[in-house]
């Protein structure tokens, strides 16, 4: 049986053998994950606020005695028109750029997000062996199995999302029990959905709580990296999380090789 102190171990080993193009790695995804998708969306919010917060309120001065009350009357009503005209069309604009913008990114989760994921860890799991170049970054792309990887993410991502509105918990076990589907494609991209879950469910069998307790030991990294304005996440933190992970993984590999229930033909090696 693993334990935490062996995986972190080998996992810090591991990634500091290829110290700088652990951290490249780990940034390219950090920026894809968290800047261009929100980029976008707080792009567009920002265009939006600063829409909305424009003043349309027009001042009619006059004479009181040349404009009688009913003109007066007639012209402020004008005025609410306007007025209200311009915030229905700033909130139609604000609709139609909030569907852009949910678009945009959720193409980019599909076709950049998900494969450099899958990239990501062929990187880590290779350089367990040896030297590997950041172009394992696009691994998904090179393996002529795009879609097939990006479907079984976006599935794995969906199950999640629908096991959530449950109840939090349900969500979480399961986000546990795939959560070596993307390792299982970074190894065979080929592999069928439905074989990568249940290799995943295998895998993740017995072992979902200590899982669970290898990330909470990892909380006391991530406040000191939110201390440092992410910085020591950059250049530390993340690539030892992720080498942790990928030490994982290579354990609950052999296992399932040892016991039978996957066999080499499905995990190939990296």
């Amino acid at each position: 049986m693993w334990t935490r102190s062996q995986l972190k171990y080998r996992g810090k080993t591991s990634f500091k053998k290829f110290y700088w193009k652990s951290v490249l790695v780990c940034f390219i995804c950090l920026i894809l994950n968290a800047g261009i998708g929100s980029g976008v969306s707080n792009r567009m919010n920002n265009y939006f606020n600063s829409g909305s917060n424009t003043n349309y309120n027009y001042n009619y001065y006059s004479d009181d005695d040349y404009y009688n009350e009913d003109l007066n009357s007639e012209v402020n009503g004008f005025t609410d028109v306007i007025s209200s005209f311009f915030i229905v069309k700033h909130l139609m604009i604000f609709a139609m750029i909030g569907v852009v913008a949910l678009v945009i990114g959720f193409a980019i989760k599909l076709l950049i997000v998900y494969p450099i994921e899958v990239g990501k860890n062929n990187f880590f799991m290779g350089i367990r062996e040896g030297e590997r170049t950041l172009g394992s970054l696009i691994f998904a792309y090179k393996s002529g199995y795009l879609k097939n990887i990006i479907i079984t993410i976006f599935m794995k991502g969906l199950f999640q999302w629908l096991w959530s509105l449950l109840l939090i918990i349900p969500g979480i076990i399961k986000s546990y029990e795939y959560r070596m589907i993307p390792y299982i494609l970074s190894e065979n991209p080929q592999i069928s959905r439905k074989r990568a879950f249940e290799i995943s469910k295998q895998m993740m069998m017995g072992n979902k709580w200590n899982t669970f307790i290898l990330d909470l030991s990892f909380i006391g990294w991530e406040i000191l990296s939110a201390i440092t304005v992410g910085i020591l996440g950059i250049f530390y933190v993340n690539p030892y999380v992720q080498g942790t992970n990928a030490e994982l993984y290579a354990y609950l590999r052999e296992d399932a090789l040892q016991q039978g229930y996957v066999t080499s033909s499905e995990l190939i090696g990296f």
